[in-house]
């Protein structure tokens, strides 16, 4: 399978908090598709701090290892780019899988929650229409291009809140704030100086 681990410190394999060597224990997994040509800066902050807190986050750049994670890994949270190309090796050229991936997510026993990223929309009809259409197919919360990482990083938060509290408990009683309040709290206080 060609989709990609992210892992802050691959060397690392402790428990968090601890150096007792135990195996390392993600928090959730966490599918983040991006598609496109460019990267996407929440695209790259996200793993960066989720990732260094214990969410395993787990990057398909294409609906074809989207698809691949999906029957692999127990899915806990999805991020889906609408704009995700089918295959890797057509981006530009193929058709969006963004949708397909949704209906994939949908069908499971136990569906995740779902950020869905859709791309700037031409029209207010256009944009309410698209947004409906997101959330009857399940979507948690729908955010347009482009997304600044904080903005990301709190619908994760709410996300951890409403669906994972008693994780997202255990980890505060363990390490204090979550990493989402982490990142947003140093932002908010550097923005102040």
């Amino acid at each position: 399978m060609r989709f990609r681990l992210c892992h802050p410190h691959p060397a690392d394999h402790t428990a968090f908090g601890g150096g007792s060597g135990a195996p390392r224990s993600p928090l959730l997994n966490l599918l983040l598709t991006s598609g496109g040509w460019r990267e996407d800066p929440w695209a790259v902050a996200v793993p960066q701090i989720l990732g260094a807190h214990g969410v395993n986050v787990i990057q398909a750049r294409s609906g074809v290892e989207a698809s691949n994670v999906i029957r692999s890994v127990t899915v806990h949270i999805a991020v889906v780019d609408l704009s995700l190309p089918l295959d890797q090796t057509a981006i530009g050229s193929s058709e969006p899988a963004g949708a397909r991936v949704l209906q994939l997510l949908r069908r499971l026993d136990a569906p995740p929650p779902v950020v869905v990223v859709r791309p700037p929309q031409p029209t207010r009809r256009e944009s309410a229409r698209g947004l409906i259409d997101a959330l009857l197919d399940g979507a948690f919360s729908v955010v347009d291009r482009p997304c600044h990482p904080e903005t990301m990083l709190r619908v994760m938060q709410r996300i951890m809140d409403r669906h994972y509290i008693e994780r997202a408990d255990a980890r505060r009683a363990a390490h204090g704030h979550s990493p989402v309040h982490d990142f947003t709290h140093r932002n908010a206080t550097q923005q102040e100086t």
